[in-house]
């Protein structure tokens, strides 16, 4: 069910607060003004920067808002490109979607009305049969963790009958997202967390929204000749990935 997760100005002023120490990018919460006369005039301050060599600093309002389906090719892009489902061969599309969809719990970080990351966290019970999370499951199952006794409990939480409430966590952003912006949108996914648990509608939404785990899968490289030494199988790449966490709530 659609819900208002914060207010407009709440949200822009997180996301003020939280680029404001950006080198690249600063946040501006102020209102138009003159911008005929202002854009032939950064145009000019531009091209003299350009000239001197010295960097030009943009200023970028951010903010936050909830997923919605026309988020879905911008996640999707995200996704495709990020490397969960680099490493895993995992469907984006139908990831996006699911993400996209879900406005109980999700974080997206706009600007300029373009998409520059999200962070969300969905159900691997709920969303099994769908085939871009079962893949996931089926990976958090299999020697991809090499931990043997963490393999086994994974599997006992992820059971499709008796298993817990597990959280998937997902997040893909732009290489030049402010980083600063990244601890407001874990904050605003803890408020979205606690939102879902107490108001989701129908009942069955709300309980598929109460996590008891949290998982979040790492995609790890390693060094080709640090490989080789501790007895791993290393190529000239020296590529692997593949990796699980989880945290109770």
């Amino acid at each position: 069910m659609p819900r208002r997760k914060r207010d407009t100005a709440e949200a822009e002023a997180a996301a003020e607060a939280a680029a404001a120490g950006s080198n690249d990018e600063e946040v501006s919460g102020g209102e138009d003004e003159a911008e005929d006369s202002g854009d032939s005039s950064d145009e000019a301050d531009l091209e003299m920067a350009q000239a001197d060599g010295a960097e030009k600093e943009l200023q970028v309002e951010f903010i936050f808002t909830d997923p919605a389906e026309e988020d879905t090719p911008y996640v999707r892009s995200l996704l495709a490109g990020g490397s969960l489902c680099t490493a895993t061969g995992a469907d984006a599309a139908g990831l996006a979607a699911t993400v996209a969809n879900q406005v109980e719990v999700g974080t997206m970080i706009k600007a300029d009305g373009a998409l520059f990351g999200f962070l969300s966290a969905v159900s691997l019970q709920r969303h099994r049969a769908d085939p871009s999370v079962g893949r996931l499951i089926s990976l958090l199952g299999s020697d991809r963790v090499e931990d043997g006794p963490l393999r086994q409990r994974l599997a006992g939480l992820l059971a499709p009958s008796g298993g817990a409430n597990v959280g998937l966590l997902l997040s893909e952003r732009m290489v030049n997202t402010p980083v600063q912006l990244v601890p407001h949108a874990v904050e605003s996914l803890h408020l979205d967390l606690g939102w879902a648990a107490a108001n989701a509608e129908p009942a069955a939404e709300r309980a598929s929204l109460t996590f008891e785990w949290l998982v979040l899968l790492a995609h790890v490289t390693l060094d080709a000749q640090a490989g080789a030494e501790s007895g791993g199988a290393g190529g000239s790449g020296g590529g692997s990935g593949g990796g699980g966490g989880g945290g109770k709530r």
